[in-house]
């Protein structure tokens, strides 16, 4: 179809005078005038040559309706912000571009055919291009699609005197990334992993940064944090620690990333994590590289916190877990995923100095003495209850304390239970008596805290006939591994009265298949038992190592692990949620998984089991402890009565009489 010829704009004389803002039209029109003639002598079809005019003269418009001169960065600008345009439109830009810069169109850009970007490369980016490619194993046609996306950005790195890749800077990529224009957004992106592509293999061959590498992917994202945009104060804690994040250069911190994600996907973790491990790391790369930073653990933090904004709560969630652990590595050479990334502030940091100075020299003692750490918890809580009251009653020192102080607190100082109150002054206590020793306080003055209190009678709670069968249809119908694990664990409770503890801690080492027993090693006795091991129990535990226990991702020796990474021990809270998913109803108080051995006990008792059979069973070291059982035998219970009159309960007076 022809073309009216009023569309040759270039050919219609312009005013005599024209405002100053649009004198560029002189040139333009010019330039135009020998591009369409360039097309002509090249012998341009009807489409190509018409889509030439049409571009310059969409182009020209915007530049008028806009009030902008002309420039190639405007064209690409006006290109991109253009949704739909004909095929012939960028290469036209192109050839323009030419005749401003260099007067004539380049071979790269020529027509009809063009001339490859890989035969304009000098010899040293057509060795490191060839080099890339032997790493690839494509079909032919892709291959050489990919060869002529890098030879494109060699060429445009080229042409701006960039001879070797130390010599590419970030500033150069994100210049050829905005003048690089595509038809779509998948081109684009295409594109642009293929010059990541090409960088990170030059990076892993020390010829530049990988920090370059990286560039392109996260621009693609939108995830190229500047600095500036980040607070006044966070800026200042990353210029605090910047000469001490020299020491660990970001080339190294590159070094260890790759591998901590070679070890981070050995644990067995899913794709998820294992994607977001890689993206957090490398994005941080990315940052550390673009401010000549190293890594530190605080700036790390800070850069973290900045990338919050761009991730939902789980996805930044598991950032901070691969920053948390990556630290770890950097100083242990291995990574522990059983460790919590724990940032809450102690409660005691709140505390005066001159509390916080004797309660840190007590607790340094306790861990000399090498109190287990659940025990220096419970001392570091009562101590700093007792040290808050001393602070909110106006004291300035422990030599303030006298004893009606201690009488004040003890009358303040609320618990649930006489017992846990009971705990708590104990350690007070001793916390008092270590500051007599000192001389900082009279001797004598912790016998004015009181801690004692009455013992306690019980009644044992045992599970009933109804919730014993719901657990066993339960069992009968266990499938999937945390079932098995389930019914394993309640059957060693329920069967052979282990305590949870027992459970968990409980190595492969420690089943003696063929005697049909297991050790146990009481951890409340430090005492080591040999039980018999049920056929019912023993058949439980099998089903679960064969078809629930991921014997293929773990070298682990516990018995019971968890079901994912890092498939390791797991924590006597295990066993109380199991119970819980047995019978998830139960809400009688006493629900703990501890409610399995009491239940065991009575079971044992009401069969005839004598009661140092029952002591020896339980792992008991005497029979004392199991009084509490004896009152739930019913039916020998009535066996033995006692008389009333021989008891001196007399059915006289009161009532009695008036019958």
């Amino acid at each position: 179809m022809a073309r009216p010829i009023d569309t040759r704009f270039y050919e219609i004389p312009l005013p005599d005078e024209i405002p100053k803002s649009q004198k560029w039209l002189i040139s333009y029109h010019e330039n135009c005038r020998r591009l369409v003639g360039y097309m002509e002598q090249q012998g341009a079809g009807q489409t190509a040559y018409y889509s030439t005019i049409q571009c310059l003269q969409r182009f020209r418009n915007y530049l008028l309706d806009s009030d902008l001169c002309y420039s190639y960065t405007e064209s690409i600008r006006w290109l991109n912000n253009t949704k739909f345009y004909p095929k012939g439109f960028k290469i036209t830009l192109f050839r323009l571009s030419d005749i401003y810069e260099h007067g004539e169109v380049q071979p790269v850009n020529a027509f009809p055919v063009a001339v490859p970007y890989s035969n304009l490369l000098h010899e040293p980016w057509n060795e490191l291009l060839q080099g890339y490619l032997n790493t690839l194993d494509f079909m032919e046609s892709y291959m050489s699609d990919i060869r002529n996306r890098i030879a494109r950005f060699f060429y445009a790195i080229q042409l701006q005197g960039v001879s070797s890749p130390s010599e590419i800077t970030f500033e150069l990529i994100e210049q050829y990334c905005m003048t690089d224009v595509h038809r779509s957004k998948k081109m684009d992106a295409i594109y642009t992993y293929s010059i990541g592509d090409i960088l990170l293999y030059m990076a892993n061959r020390g010829l530049c940064s990988h920090g370059l590498g990286w560039y392109p992917y996260f621009r693609m994202h939108n995830r190229i944090f500047d600095i500036k945009d980040f607070t006044d104060e966070q800026i200042a804690v990353i210029k605090h620690y910047r000469d001490d994040s020299l020491d660990f250069p970001s080339e190294e911190y590159a070094v260890a990333v790759k591998s901590f994600l070679i070890d981070f996907n050995k644990l067995g973790y899913s794709e998820s994590p294992c994607k977001m491990a890689a993206y957090t790391l490398h994005n941080l790369l990315l940052f550390l590289e673009m401010n000549s930073l190293g890594y530190h653990k605080e700036i790390a933090a800070v850069w973290l916190e900045r990338e919050k904004t761009y991730h939902e709560k789980r996805g930044w969630f598991q950032a901070s877990r691969t920053l948390y652990l990556f630290d770890i590595y950097t100083r242990e050479g291995c990574i522990m995923p059983q460790s919590l990334n724990i940032t809450r502030a102690l409660r005691c940091e709140a505390l005066p100095d001159w509390c916080l100075a004797e309660l840190d020299e007590y607790l340094e003692v306790k861990n000399k003495e090498d109190w287990a750490a659940s025990t220096i918890d419970m001392i570091r809580s009562s101590v700093t209850r007792f040290c808050e009251y001393l602070a909110d009653s106006g004291l300035k020192g422990f030599e303030e304390i006298d004893a009606s102080v201690i009488k004040e607190f003890n009358l303040c100082d609320y618990h649930d239970t006489p017992e846990g109150k009971n705990a708590y002054n104990v350690r007070i206590r001793k916390f008092l008596k270590h500051l007599e020793r000192k001389n900082i306080i009279p001797y004598g003055l912790n016998e004015a805290l009181l801690c004692t209190s009455e013992n306690r009678e019980r009644i044992v709670i045992t599970l009933t006939d109804d919730e014993k069968q719901s657990i066993k249809e339960k069992q009968d119908a266990s499938t999937a591994s945390i079932e098995l694990r389930d019914n394993a664990m309640m059957l060693l409770g329920l069967k052979m009265g282990i305590r949870s503890i027992d459970i968990v801690n409980l190595k492969l080492d420690d089943l003696d298949w063929k005697n049909q027993c297991i050790r146990i090693y009481q951890k409340k006795t430090s005492h080591e038992i040999m039980l018999p091991m049920p056929t019912e129990v023993g058949n439980a535990i099998y089903l679960y190592i064969s078809n629930g226990r991921a014997n293929k991702k773990t070298s682990s020796r516990y018995l019971f692990i968890k079901n994912r990474v890092p498939y390791d021990a797991l924590k006597r809270s295990v066993c109380r949620q199991a119970l819980k998913r047995m019978l998830p109803g139960r809400s009688t108080p006493g629900s703990g998984f501890h409610v399995t051995r009491r239940t065991y006990a009575t079971d044992q008792l009401r069969k005839g089991t004598g009661k140092q059979g029952l002591a020896d069973l339980l792992g008991h070291r005497d029979t004392t402890s199991i009084k509490h059982y004896l009152n739930l035998d019913e039916e020998r219970m009535r066996m033995c009565p006692i008389s009333l009159s021989d008891s001196g309960l007399l059915m006289k007076g009161g009532r009695y009489d008036r019958v």
